[in-house]
């Protein structure tokens, strides 16, 4: 008898609320369908976004790594350009150093060879005037 009861409360339930309730379940599973949607477009979206970012980030290493090469060329050949002058500078300053040192060593040989022939010449004179 209970089975009878249950089942004449069920169908007094779904005469009085049948309706609302499948309008409120339709209406729920509506509102699941929208929001599945919703999230599946928000992770289609972040997913792009995502790759975008990984594109970009990519993108940027390669142009860092680009730049700071043409940076170390670049230094590289200033600091060989430096090395170079710097030695040209360096050759220079021996040959201007060298040609002067030859300079006054003339200029000692040729004062040594005045005094040389100074001494000579006073002693004939001395040899002359003791004679």
């Amino acid at each position: 008898m209970t089975e009878k009861n249950n089942d004449s409360v069920d169908q007094i339930r779904n005469i009085l609320f049948g309706e609302q309730t499948k309008n409120i379940e339709n209406k729920f599973a509506k509102l699941e369908a929208d929001i599945s949607s919703q999230f599946s477009d928000i992770k289609k979206q972040l997913d792009a976004m995502n790759k975008q970012l990984s594109g970009n980030l990519k993108k940027m290493e390669s142009q860092t790594s680009q730049n700071l090469n043409d940076l170390q060329t670049d230094q590289s050949d200033r600091m060989q350009a430096i090395e170079d002058s710097l030695n040209n500078k360096i050759i220079e300053t021996e040959a201007s150093i060298l040609s002067e040192l030859q300079d006054k060593s003339n200029d000692l040989d040729q004062r040594l060879t005045h005094r040389n022939e100074l001494s000579d010449l006073l002693r004939k004179m001395a040899d002359q005037i003791s004679e």
